[in-house]
């Protein structure tokens, strides 16, 4: 007989970190290692040159156009609302060697003097040691800005020569522009010291970046289990009573924090099991008719930009009944958070023609031939990017097209020739050989991207992150060296953040532009004892040795960036007018940043919060209900697998079949085991889970 059913209260409390760290979506706002609570995003860029700023591959476009003699530039920023704790300017730039003249700025008609680095900013020596261009800052009185149109003028002091600035040329927009809009109109030049003025041919790269808050952000939750089984593989049925919702919050003079909330019956989100969303007030009875599951939006506003409101916690107070007790016992589980990333990740179609192009042309069947495992099928495509030939003449910027980069060529047995060189480091800029892995993994079925990285004293590196399923995790290759690096104790290989992780560790302090780390700190001590290390392979040379082997590129892992899509070889544009040949300046990346790396000031989208950035994909999440008066458990299926096709259950090591997202399990008496995984559109197996119940 079934006990009687019990009356049951829960408190559930969720702190700021636990539910900025877990959230389905986060928007504009931020938290800090030593914060007690989430914020808006504090700092605004005001630009309108990134969809054409960079290098073009068409030589009679220049990037950088000299300010000196009686050349004078103009750019005019709106900017709706100017109020700000402090400001800057920020743009692009080259000084020639030896460098002594002054820029003069303008802001408003109030003049600021920038003189060359070596005077204004001698500690700042990535502006003298390396011979490529940087984003520069200057400082401006608050009191200079206001709202509406803003004048910004560049010259220099005697017509002096030594500046060069960065041009975003209009006919590069169609590239880095997400929607194809009318051309900005912000930039005019001076032949005559501001005498008469013309158009420019395009934007200059210079941008006003304000100290203050978003005015605007928002946070989903993740879904929640408001009963007492919030982490039990089993649940038991429940009847809820009653739900109420209270948080801890601080709010700002002109600031407000709304909340929102929906309910459900099951912890995957579908329309046929759950609420629609509604405002929510203070320790007032919610509507949880459809379930044990909730899930919350919180709404912060202000109009105040120089403060911000503060969620410091919420909680859920719930009172049920369970319905059910089952007389199981739970011998094992593996059954994962799902981590989704705030931004949509449009993941590529493996069936893209310039994919299988690459994947027939370049024979990448017979490369993966007799792999055992997954790994193995990316560590030998990972081998095959790093030996292919790529051609010289056809390599360009935009769009990313590997069939184009490709240089297929075979010798007289139709074999086709691949590259051996006489150090470890491949031909051809690091950009090329680590998309065009990123497209053969990708040809397959198997979830990867670009990623770039820099140190403020390096000029940075191009690599290729890959989803692997044997490993559970996102995983570093390099395809300019075939190498990536593992964790020394468990063999693991390692993501971007991980290995940028371990350098952060050792950093003496925070890494600025203002004092780059690289020329200060001792760099032979910062490799020392690294408890990561790089797969060397079989290779006749290290990559670990060298002026530009592993370790070196070690001190370059401070910040990092993606394109925050997948598909850029079925939809080519948006992506950066270059990469890599110029400082980047391209404002549709998603950043890393955090403590000890502040967000980089030039650029709007900045997140540290790991799901953002490594999503967790090809996973199966269950959730497994005792059914009253049955040997039974509901079984209610999610996945996170991209290109999904349908789930496989194995029942008691049998054969794998094909199930819907829900199903029911009859269970025997003894031991039951259940394997669950989701299976894609090019026949790829994702990551199992499993529970096993002793009835």
């Amino acid at each position: 007989m079934e006990p009687k059913n019990d009356l049951v209260k829960n408190r559930t409390t969720i702190n700021a970190e636990q539910l900025y760290k877990d959230a389905e979506s986060i928007s504009a706002l931020w938290m800090a290692n030593d914060d007690d609570g989430i914020c808006l995003f504090r700092g605004e860029v005001i630009e309108s040159d990134s969809p054409g700023s960079g290098r073009s591959d068409n030589p009679e476009i220049k990037p950088f156009i000299c300010v000196d003699g009686q050349i004078e530039i103009r750019k005019t920023l709106y900017i709706e609302d100017s109020t700000c704790e402090s400001a800057q300017i920020g743009f692009i730039a080259i000084e020639d060697k030896d460098n002594l003249a002054t820029l003069r700025l303008q802001v408003n008609g109030v003049e600021i003097f920038r003189p060359s680095s070596s005077i204004s900013e001698p500690e700042s020596l990535q502006y003298t040691k390396l011979a490529c261009s940087r984003w520069y800052y200057v400082s401006i009185p608050k009191e200079t800005l206001h709202s509406g149109h803003n004048d910004i003028c560049f010259s220099s002091v005697d017509g002096k020569v030594g500046w060069q600035l960065m041009v975003a040329d209009y006919r590069e927009f169609n590239k880095g522009a997400e929607k194809k809009d009318s051309l900005p109109t912000d930039s005019h030049f001076s032949v005559d010291s501001g005498k008469s003025w013309s158009r420019e041919r395009g934007e200059y790269v210079i941008r006003c970046l304000l100290d203050r808050h978003l005015p605007a952000g928002q946070l989903v939750s993740r879904v929640f289990n408001c009963t007492d089984q919030q982490n039990d593989p089993v649940l038991t049925e429940v009847n809820i009573e009653s739900l109420f919702f209270d948080w801890n919050m601080c709010e700002s003079a002109g600031g407000n924090i709304h909340f929102y909330f929906r309910t459900g019956s099951t912890e995957a989100l579908r329309d046929d099991t759950w609420s629609s969303w509604e405002k929510c007030e203070r320790n007032k009875l919610i509507n949880s008719s459809l379930g044990r599951y909730v899930q919350t939006r919180v709404e912060w506003r202000t109009t105040d930009l120089l403060n911000s409101p503060k969620l410091i916690s919420i909680e859920f107070n719930a009172c049920f009944c369970r319905m059910s007790h089952g007389n199981y016992r739970i011998a094992a589980y593996r059954n994962p958070q799902i981590l989704r990333s705030s931004y949509e990740m449009h993941f590529e179609n493996p069936t893209t023609p310039a994919l299988q192009k690459l994947r027939k042309e370049c024979e990448l069947d017979s490369v993966v031939a007799g792999a055992q495992t997954e790994f193995e099928m990316i560590q030998r495509l990972h081998r095959w990017a790093y030996h292919i030939p790529l051609d010289n003449e056809r390599s360009s910027h935009t769009p990313w097209d590997p069939n184009e980069w490709v240089d297929i060529r075979r010798d007289k047995n139709c074999n086709i020739l691949m590259n051996e060189y006489g150090k470890r480091r491949r031909d051809k800029m690091c950009l090329y050989p680590n998309v065009v892995l990123a497209a053969a993994l990708q040809s397959f079925g198997i979830p990867a991207r670009h990623l770039n990285f820099h140190s403020e004293g390096m000029t940075g590196h191009e690599i290729c992150e890959v989803w692997s399923n044997d490993h559970d995790k996102w995983i570093h290759l390099d395809a300019t060296r075939d190498y990536y690096w593992y964790d020394r104790k468990t063999l693991v290989p390692l993501d971007t953040e991980e290995i940028h992780r371990v350098l952060v560790d050792r950093l003496d302090d925070t890494e600025t532009w203002k004092r780059p780390y690289l020329f200060y700190q001792d760099l032979e001590k910062l490799v020392e004892n690294l408890p990561i290390v790089c797969w060397e392979g079989d290779y006749e040379h290290s990559v670990s040795s060298g002026d530009q082997g592993a370790y070196f590129l070690f001190r370059s892992f401070c910040h990092f960036r993606i394109i925050p899509r997948f598909d850029v070889f079925s939809r080519q544009f948006p992506i950066p007018v270059s990469q890599g040949t110029e400082v980047w300046s391209w404002n549709g990346y998603l950043n890393w940043a955090e403590d000890k790396v502040p967000p980089l000031k030039h650029f709007s989208n900045h997140t540290n919060r790991r799901a953002d950035f490594y999503p967790t994909l090809n996973q199966t999440r269950y959730t497994a209900t005792y059914k009253k008066g049955k040997e039974q458990l509901v079984m209610c299926l999610e996945s996170s697998t991209h290109d999904f096709a349908f789930f496989e259950v194995r029942l008691n090591r049998k054969r794998w079949e094909e199930k819907p997202n829900s199903w029911e399990w009859d269970l025997k008496k003894g031991l039951n085991t259940a394997e669950m995984r989701s299976v894609n559109g090019s026949g790829q197996a994702g990551v199992i889970s499993m529970l096993s119940i002793a009835n």
